[in-house]
Protein backbone atom coordinates (compact mmCIF):
# COMPACT_ATOMS: atom_id res chain seq x y z
CA UNK A 1 0.00 0.00 0.00
CA UNK A 2 2.99 2.13 0.61
CA UNK A 3 3.41 4.50 -2.50
CA UNK A 4 0.08 2.83 -4.07
CA UNK A 5 -0.94 5.81 -6.48
CA UNK A 6 -4.69 6.87 -5.69
CA UNK A 7 -5.03 8.71 -8.87
CA UNK A 8 -5.89 12.33 -7.64
CA UNK A 9 -2.68 13.67 -9.46
CA UNK A 10 0.78 13.14 -9.23
CA UNK A 11 2.74 12.81 -5.74
CA UNK A 12 -0.70 12.07 -3.92
CA UNK A 13 -0.70 8.85 -2.42
CA UNK A 14 -3.02 6.98 0.30
CA UNK A 15 -0.20 7.31 2.58
CA UNK A 16 -0.31 11.12 2.71
CA UNK A 17 -3.91 11.24 2.38
CA UNK A 18 -4.26 9.90 5.70
CA UNK A 19 -2.05 11.54 6.79
CA UNK A 20 -3.38 15.23 5.94
CA UNK A 21 -6.66 14.00 7.27
CA UNK A 22 -4.87 13.23 10.72
CA UNK A 23 -3.52 16.67 10.77
CA UNK A 24 -6.83 18.44 10.32
CA UNK A 25 -9.06 16.55 12.90
CA UNK A 26 -6.33 16.81 15.14
CA UNK A 27 -6.31 20.74 14.33
CA UNK A 28 -10.27 20.66 14.02
CA UNK A 29 -10.40 19.58 17.78
CA UNK A 30 -7.75 22.12 18.97
CA UNK A 31 -9.99 24.97 17.25
CA UNK A 32 -13.65 23.62 18.83
CA UNK A 33 -11.74 23.63 22.23
CA UNK A 34 -10.47 26.85 22.56
CA UNK A 35 -13.84 28.00 20.13
CA UNK A 36 -15.95 26.48 23.05
CA UNK A 37 -13.84 28.24 25.92
CA UNK A 38 -14.09 31.50 25.00
CA UNK A 39 -17.75 31.69 23.94
CA UNK A 40 -18.34 30.19 27.21
CA UNK A 41 -16.86 32.87 29.13
CA UNK A 42 -18.71 35.36 27.34
CA UNK A 43 -21.97 34.55 28.17
CA UNK A 44 -24.25 35.32 31.00
CA UNK A 45 -27.50 34.79 32.11
CA UNK A 46 -29.93 36.86 31.26
CA UNK A 47 -30.59 38.47 35.10
CA UNK A 48 -27.01 39.15 35.10
CA UNK A 49 -26.56 41.25 32.19
CA UNK A 50 -28.19 45.01 32.20
CA UNK A 51 -28.59 44.78 28.41
CA UNK A 52 -30.79 41.65 28.13
CA UNK A 53 -33.78 41.49 26.02
CA UNK A 54 -36.82 41.23 27.93
CA UNK A 55 -39.79 39.83 25.66
CA UNK A 56 -42.84 40.84 28.17
CA UNK A 57 -41.37 43.98 28.44
CA UNK A 58 -40.83 44.58 24.93
CA UNK A 59 -44.31 43.38 24.12
CA UNK A 60 -46.06 45.79 26.93
CA UNK A 61 -43.99 48.35 25.11
CA UNK A 62 -45.52 47.68 22.12
CA UNK A 63 -49.30 47.24 23.15
CA UNK A 64 -49.10 50.40 25.10
CA UNK A 65 -48.07 52.13 21.36
CA UNK A 66 -50.73 50.24 19.64
CA UNK A 67 -53.02 51.21 22.27
CA UNK A 68 -51.70 54.87 21.92
CA UNK A 69 -52.04 54.80 18.63
CA UNK A 70 -55.39 53.88 17.98
CA UNK A 71 -56.41 56.52 20.55
CA UNK A 72 -55.28 59.47 18.90
CA UNK A 73 -55.88 57.94 15.28
CA UNK A 74 -58.83 58.52 13.56
CA UNK A 75 -58.73 55.75 11.30
CA UNK A 76 -60.58 57.52 8.62
CA UNK A 77 -63.90 57.02 9.79
CA UNK A 78 -66.15 60.15 10.30
CA UNK A 79 -66.54 62.30 13.25
CA UNK A 80 -69.67 61.31 14.18
CA UNK A 81 -68.85 57.83 14.52
CA UNK A 82 -66.60 58.69 17.01
CA UNK A 83 -69.10 60.62 19.11
CA UNK A 84 -71.35 57.77 19.19
CA UNK A 85 -68.64 55.00 20.07
CA UNK A 86 -67.63 57.60 23.35
CA UNK A 87 -71.09 57.55 23.96
CA UNK A 88 -71.72 53.52 23.52
CA UNK A 89 -68.35 53.17 25.71
CA UNK A 90 -69.67 55.78 28.30
CA UNK A 91 -73.18 53.43 28.77
CA UNK A 92 -71.72 50.11 28.99
CA UNK A 93 -69.18 51.52 31.84
CA UNK A 94 -72.38 52.89 33.43
CA UNK A 95 -73.79 49.17 33.00
CA UNK A 96 -71.27 47.27 34.67
CA UNK A 97 -71.16 50.08 37.56
CA UNK A 98 -75.19 49.04 37.92
CA UNK A 99 -73.72 44.97 38.25
CA UNK A 100 -71.35 46.06 40.55
CA UNK A 101 -73.64 48.20 42.81
CA UNK A 102 -75.99 45.00 42.61
CA UNK A 103 -73.21 42.65 43.56
CA UNK A 104 -72.08 44.84 46.21
CA UNK A 105 -75.71 44.97 47.92
CA UNK A 106 -76.04 41.48 47.44
CA UNK A 107 -72.68 41.16 49.87
CA UNK A 108 -74.01 43.19 51.86
CA UNK A 109 -77.49 41.33 52.72
CA UNK A 110 -75.26 37.96 52.76
CA UNK A 111 -73.16 39.42 55.83
CA UNK A 112 -76.25 41.07 57.31
CA UNK A 113 -78.12 38.05 57.49
CA UNK A 114 -75.21 36.18 58.92
CA UNK A 115 -74.51 38.37 61.43
CA UNK A 116 -77.99 37.71 62.31
CA UNK A 117 -77.66 34.49 62.29
CA UNK A 118 -74.99 33.84 64.03
CA UNK A 119 -75.16 33.92 67.95
CA UNK A 120 -72.99 36.28 70.23
CA UNK A 121 -70.54 34.35 72.22
CA UNK A 122 -71.10 33.52 75.85
CA UNK A 123 -69.43 36.12 78.67
CA UNK A 124 -66.50 34.81 79.81
CA UNK A 125 -66.27 35.02 83.47
CA UNK A 126 -63.94 37.21 85.43
CA UNK A 127 -60.05 35.98 85.54
CA UNK A 128 -58.28 36.78 88.96
CA UNK A 129 -54.82 36.89 88.97
CA UNK A 130 -52.95 36.49 91.59
CA UNK A 131 -48.84 38.16 91.70
CA UNK A 132 -48.64 37.40 95.54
Amino acid sequence: MEGEHNGNGPGHTVENKSAAAEETAQGNTQESAQQTDRTESQRKPRAEREDAFDAAAWLLQGLAGLSQELRHNDLGLPSDFWVHAYAARREALLAARVLVDAALENCAKDEAAQAKDKKKPPKRGQVSIDFG
